[in-house]
């Protein structure tokens, strides 16, 4: 049993491959979502009794739907996270035999950047050293190794280097190094950004 969010913001609750909305303004009485369906139950805490029985039978699938579109936009909404790092986080709570039942990656996306748009969610604007915190979910790879280097926390003179593992491998193994500076998505207390590739 778990409580997610409607396509309208409206709590609705999952049980057994049936989906409840609230019947009227009621705190205990749960009605189906399907419209052609009386069915309904009363919940005292976390028990639940049914009161009348559905016309159709339980669907799984769209249950484990809804609650991944809910918890995707629930992020969308409330977090600065990139739409790959949603998606993939999300999906690590699907049990991998019920992969069939979620939205394709690019439908997840599109909802999710639309959220994000609709709400507009302003990054937040550090102005000194000792402001700028980096996330720990900004500190690993999607796959959850290590991102952030080094940060040497100074609050006069930061030094920070972002590199997964494996392409810091990559530069030690190489004969020749490029950098290139990156001044306009910098901030302005940081004296430059350098990106730094190899070949």
């Amino acid at each position: 049993m778990s409580i997610v969010k409607s396509s309208k913001g409206q709590d609705k609750r999952l049980i057994e491959g049936y989906s409840y909305r609230r019947a009227s303004k009621s705190q205990r009485i749960w009605r189906c979502s399907r419209n052609d369906c009386a069915g309904r139950v009363t919940f005292d805490g976390d028990q639940y009794n049914k009161i009348t029985e559905h016309v159709h039978a339980p669907n799984p699938e769209a249950t484990i739907s809804a609650e991944f579109k809910s918890k995707t936009t629930t992020s969308a909404t409330t977090s600065h996270n990139p739409s790959r790092r949603i998606i993939y986080e999300t999906l690590h709570n699907v049990n991998k035999n019920d992969g069939a039942a979620v939205s394709t990656y690019h439908s997840s996306q599109r909802t999710i950047e639309r959220k994000k748009q609709r709400n507009d969610i302003p990054l937040p604007r550090p102005q000194t050293y000792t402001e700028t915190v980096i996330p720990d979910e900004l500190q690993i790879t999607n796959g959850g190794a290590r991102f952030l280097l080094y940060d040497n926390q100074d609050p006069s003179r930061r030094l920070i280097i972002l590199s997964s593992d494996d392409d810091l491998d990559r530069l030690s193994n190489s004969e020749h190094w490029h950098s290139d500076g990156t001044f306009k998505a910098c901030s302005s207390w940081f004296s430059k950004t350098k990106p730094t590739s190899q070949i």
